[in-house]
């Protein structure tokens, strides 16, 4: 029993001397966050750290909601004192991962760039590095692959493959590296599930390449999405109505706006000779995970290899990849927009003014349940609840509803409401929301209105657009 105890101590003081703590940074990040409940006023100054990994390039690579809307970034080695001055170069926050580069470069001195493995499975060993909160130094914590799976980034919401882990994965820990026995990342610490026993997720090697693989150009482009909606065939009378003898293909219901080569009730069967389970799932390195992985480990224009089943007939078809964009999208790093006309405020319809409404979002959200873009509305535009009360609104309430129409004519988004007030040359406006809510005003005592309230109520401006 000695022996083994002595044995287990060499091993352990073998790794800890091995890990590549000279190649991981903390960063002290001060951001502005803007408010979508109140869009006029100032936004908010934060301060928080973060963990990052030296790469090749003199790079550091972390994750984007540590360094997102970034106005003052320094990064700063264990050990050491001294900060430096960084900056975000690029930045994804689909995947949520960024790149940080360091004005002065002798922070680079005696540190050696990481490498990256994809070649992972479960159960393979991890250690998690970084800098969470309780103390100055590196963190190291150790546990195994538990899943390699889809899931959605809670940053971006977006569906991406992500790695589970047991290894704690603590606040501040978040843009650190976890890496293999051989020091290398495998992922980079993203997320931990609240309320549970060490259930963490790290953002994959595989997913961190396509975004290396992204910027070469000097353009974060993205990650591609097919714009399909599909239902998996696990019905045998599913199976006989569109012919399928087998159990390999999903049932394509809706296209979003923009898509091309699908149709409706094509079968999808297989993308670049890869066979597509009937749950939608292929065979990969990983094991079985969702088809999406296919283009996610290709660039914005690059094509896949598609064959369908349509009309009980096989086709075949290349298919370019593009980034498509929701109808109702979570914006990152920007000033919320608004446009107060007659003390009625206005603001494009985004996951981040429903995040502030709560409790009101459960209602806009049945009105666009299933809703996508279309040429002729790109944007809602939303009504906002809060009201700056004047004599030229009295009597109108909101209670954050969409706007449909300005004098008949319908919205298109937000730029192209606001041109239409603008422009407008009747003596009343009459705005109609899809609530069949109606407000008339007089255009010139609205417009004159807002000399009033700038006084009133110390607003700078009665727009942001941009």
């Amino acid at each position: 029993m000695r022996t083994l105890i002595i044995l287990f101590l060499t091993a352990v003081i073998a790794l800890s001397s091995n890990l590549p703590t000279n190649s991981i940074v903390k960063l002290h990040t001060s951001a502005s966050s803007s408010n979508y409940k109140y869009p006029w006023q100032t936004s908010k100054i934060l301060r928080y750290t973060g963990s990052g990994a030296i790469i090749d390039g003199n790079k550091i690579l972390t994750s984007a909601h540590v360094v997102s809307g970034a106005r003052f970034l320094e990064v700063q080695k264990e050990n050491n004192p001294k900060k430096y001055i960084a900056n975000v170069k690029y930045i994804s926050h689909q995947a949520d991962l960024a790149i940080v580069e360091v004005e002065d470069k002798t922070f680079f001195d005696d540190t050696k760039p990481l490498k990256f493995n994809s070649k992972v499975k479960p159960r393979d060993e991890v250690t998690v590095l970084g800098y969470p909160v309780g103390g100055q130094t590196i963190s190291t914590t150790t546990g195994i692959i538990s899943r390699i799976e889809y899931i959605s980034y809670v940053w971006s919401s977006e569906y991406l493959l992500a790695i589970q882990v047991d290894a704690a994965i603590n606040s501040g820990n978040s843009g650190g590296p976890a890496i293999d026995k051989d020091g290398n990342i495998i992922g980079i610490a993203m997320m931990t599930l609240k309320n549970t026993n060490n259930i963490s997720y790290i953002v994959p090697s595989i997913i961190i390449n396509t975004f290396l693989k992204d910027i070469e150009d000097g353009n974060v482009d993205g990650f591609g999405e097919d714009g399909l909606s599909i239902n998996y065939i696990r019905n045998d009378s599913v199976k006989e109505y569109y012919g399928l003898k087998d159990d390999k293909g999903v049932l394509i219901t809706k296209l979003e706006y923009g898509v091309k080569n699908f149709k409706e009730n094509d079968i999808l069967l297989e993308i670049d000779g890869k066979t597509i389970a009937n749950d939608g799932t292929i065979d990969s390195q990983f094991g079985r995970v969702n088809t999406t992985l296919l283009m996610h480990e290709k660039q914005i224009g690059d094509t896949i290899e598609v064959k369908v089943l349509r009309d009980k007939k096989i086709i075949s078809f290349t298919h370019t990849i593009k980034r498509l964009s929701p109808l109702i999208k979570k914006e990152f790093a920007k000033e919320a927009r608004y446009f107060i006309f007659g003390g009625l405020a206005f603001t494009p319809l985004t996951k981040n003014y429903m995040s502030a409404i709560s409790n009101k979002a459960s209602g806009i959200d049945m009105l666009f349940y299933n809703k996508g873009k279309t040429k002729e509305f790109t944007e809602a535009v939303i009504w906002m609840q809060d009201i700056f009360p004047h004599k030229v609104n009295r009597g109108y309430r909101s209670a954050a509803y969409v706007v449909n129409t300005v004098n008949n004519i319908k919205v298109k988004n937000f730029n192209h409401f606001i041109s239409l007030i603008d422009n407008l040359n009747t003596k009343f406006v009459v705005i109609e929301t899809i609530e069949k809510q109606k407000v008339i005003l007089n255009v010139k005592d609205a417009r004159d209105s807002f000399n009033d309230l700038k006084k009133i109520y110390y607003l700078n401006s009665d727009r942001r657009i941009k």
